[in-house]
């Protein structure tokens, strides 16, 4: 669908028809979408006008109808924007008292949206939070696939507790996710229907718990043993207790991208999808705060991406002469500084960004 031109954005319907063309609002019925209409409003920034200044809270944020703009980071460019994305939700969802900062580099026409009035509609409208939070998925999903992979799927726990051989009761599942990062904002009630709705398996080794392509209705949550995942064309990697593998895929309600297989023996909690998503919509605070903990890891992945990327590349020597002694430090012309880069590594692909919000 293509979104209006400029003259066109008067009123609801006009905003209904570009609210459809976001992909975190496409999947949206019409009553959804005439809500966000009602509470967004037509903005336009000219060029090198700035549109969210650092140092404030954002109480707005823009969804980009035409035009660019770029966003800093501590005054440093970060990336840009153009139609279809997003400036300042993730700075509004973490609630960051930095704020955020971009300005226009084109004329901008954007859709303004009160941050406080879409969190009422979050609390309202299940179905607008559930497309927020599955846009969100989708991003860091991206994010991982293009740093490498190897990065926590949805984070794990610092360390092990010591489970019983027998199947865990209620009580102890309760505890297991509390002690789960991913799980350890959800309130009491939220917590009991997770844990009734979870059930035990155990794998061995090699098990295959699903491959590349495979929808998504369920994800685990490893409790003893590690899972090893094999993303086409990116190193494997292994994710262990506490880790709750597959979570981002379930609710992005994507394909897996990965193939997961049993490291060695393997005890996991599994939480059905539909299940999951009943959680949410019964418990919006726990719905509200797994919004704010993924746009706090797309926000942090990304300043991991950056600060990588702008890592100086390792000093370079000329090769001694034949017969001469070259420096120990050296090999193959590469100072070895306890950088990453050792010598005769390949070379680390460039880091495309995903189309996403900002």
């Amino acid at each position: 669908m293509v979104a209006p031109a400029a003259a066109d954005v008067v009123g609801p319907v006009q905003r209904a028809l570009i609210l459809k063309t976001f992909p975190g609002f496409a999947a949206l019925g019409s009553a959804e979408i005439a809500t966000l209409a009602a509470i967004s409003s037509e903005r336009r920034f000219e060029a090198g006008e700035v549109i969210l200044e650092p140092g404030r809270p954002v109480l707005a944020f823009y969804l980009i109808v035409e035009g660019e703009a770029e966003m800093f980071s501590r005054g440093v460019y970060t990336e840009t924007f153009g139609p279809r994305t997003s400036i300042g939700g993730l700075a509004a969802l973490t609630r960051d008292p930095g704020g955020a900062h971009a300005v226009a580099t084109k004329d901008v026409l954007a859709l303004e949206v009160d941050t406080d009035d879409m969190e009422d509609v979050f609390e309202d409208q299940f179905l607008v939070l559930l497309g927020v939070l599955r846009a969100l998925s989708r991003t860091l999903i991206d994010l991982q696939r293009m740093g490498g992979g190897g990065a926590a799927v949805l984070g794990g726990s610092p360390e092990p507790s010591k489970l019983s051989g027998r199947p865990l009761t209620l009580v102890e599942r309760m505890f297991v996710l509390r002690n789960s990062t991913s799980f350890s904002d959800a309130g009491l009630d939220a917590l009991v229907d997770l844990a009734e709705d979870m059930r035990e398996l155990r794998f061995s080794a090699g098990d295959t718990l699903w491959t590349v392509g495979d929808p998504a209705p369920f994800s685990v949550l490893v409790l003893e043993g590690s899972i090893a995942c094999h993303p086409p064309d990116l190193p494997p990697f292994e994710l262990g207790h506490g880790f709750y593998v597959g979570g981002l895929e379930s609710t992005a309600n994507e394909p897996r991208w990965y193939t997961a297989r049993a490291a060695g023996d393997v005890r996991a909690l599994e939480l059905d999808t539909a299940a999951f998503i009943d959680v949410l919509e019964d418990h919006p605070e726990f719905a509200m705060a797994m919004m704010r903990s993924l746009a706090g890891g797309i926000a942090a992945f990304r300043d991991r991406m950056r600060e990588r990327a702008s890592r100086p590349p390792p000093r370079t020597r000329a090769l001694p002469e034949p017969g001469e002694q070259g420096d120990e430090a050296v090999v193959a012309g590469v100072e070895q500084d306890g950088g990453e880069e050792a010598a005769g590594a390949e070379p680390r692909p460039a880091e495309d960004e995903p189309e996403q919000s900002g």
